[in-house]
């Protein structure tokens, strides 16, 4: 099995006792028609777009491969099937990878110089102490075009990871969950097509990109959290470097997998998503102002990763407790 990288922060997640709620395997068979949903369209809206040449079409296919990605990311928590998790190597990226990179490093060390969802220097100024330089202060700008080449850097880390820690039977495995896709996505509009039908793999890419971006970004950069926070466990650590937004909304929290709830889904990662809505009620009650929520809309939370940026790029101090 590929082996999952030491965390230097012990898991140790000392939550309250939420609530009964369903176990997740009341809610599979709903994950399991979502993602067959989700497929299906995704194969009927690319092919649509390679045979009638509509180059609008794939935003439509990368809309539906980023609820997919969606499915497998609560999969890879334990939260849905396990099996759906492999959802990440039909799209040509590595479910392995994905865990160790995000399960056992993002979701321990949170705003920390060692997440590696925050280790974009120098690219962009993301944690007060990272070095500044004087184009960050477009950073809150230029970050949505480097939010387009997220899916190739994550199947680029992927292939990496998989052919340096994996055993053979899982590099093949990958290889054989991926070749579908890879024939649809980019081989086949290729022939048709030569260098143009790069375009549709291209667009369909960069609006899961854009997706994945804002999602994951917001809850945990922005003007209300904190940044190496001095906590006495996982559960504090958490609360102090994540934020939610659109609260309460079963709509936004079935279009983002839950990502809208972010403060539950680092509490609770193996709570399925459909559970967060009454968990975060909940949770609210029970931590008052700890339980910090930016806004009731995606835009609003957008507002506030916006303005931590810009004070990132003017080369502030900004909040940043002892490691």
């Amino acid at each position: 099995m590929c082996p999952a990288p030491k965390s230097s922060k012990k898991r140790n997640v000392l939550a309250p006792k939420p609530p009964y709620i369903h176990p997740p395997s009341h809610y599979s068979h709903i994950f399991i028609v979502d993602a067959l949903i989700c497929a299906v369209a995704a194969t009927l809206t690319i092919s649509l777009a390679i045979v009638l040449q509509n180059p609008y079409l794939p935003i439509v296919t990368g809309l539906l491969e980023a609820k997919l990605g969606l499915i497998a990311h609560e999969a890879s928590h334990g939260a849905a099937p396990k099996w759906l998790g492999w959802l990440y190597d039909a799209a040509m990226g590595s479910k392995s990878q994905w865990i160790a990179k995000h399960n056992k490093q993002h979701h321990i060390v949170t705003n920390t110089l060692k997440d590696p969802d925050i280790q974009l220097a120098p690219l962009m100024r993301i944690h007060p102490s990272q070095p500044h330089y004087w184009f960050h202060k477009y950073q809150h700008i230029y970050q949505f075009p480097l939010f387009c080449a997220i899916p190739f850097g994550l199947r680029l880390q992927g292939v990496i990871y998989l052919h340096m820690n994996c055993e053979l039977w899982e590099i093949l495995q990958h290889w054989i969950l991926a070749a579908p896709a890879t024939f649809l996505y980019l081989i086949w509009p290729i022939q048709l097509y030569g260098r143009g039908g790069i375009v549709y793999f291209l667009v369909e890419n960069f609006t899961v990109g854009l997706v994945y971006g804002c999602l994951f970004s917001v809850s945990h950069v922005n003007n209300l959290v904190e940044f190496s926070p001095d906590a006495e466990n996982q559960f504090v650590h958490q609360l102090k470097t994540t934020a939610d937004w659109c609260c309460g909304s079963w709509w936004a929290n079935y279009l983002t997998g839950g990502l809208n709830h972010q403060v539950i889904h680092h509490v609770y990662p193996h709570h399925p998503s459909y559970a967060y809505p009454e968990l975060s009620k909940w949770l609210k009650e029970e931590m008052g102002d700890k339980y910090k929520v930016m806004g009731g809309s995606l835009f609003e939370a957008l507002q506030s990763n916006s303005l931590w940026l810009q004070k990132m790029g003017r080369g502030e101090s900004g909040v940043m407790c002892k490691n």
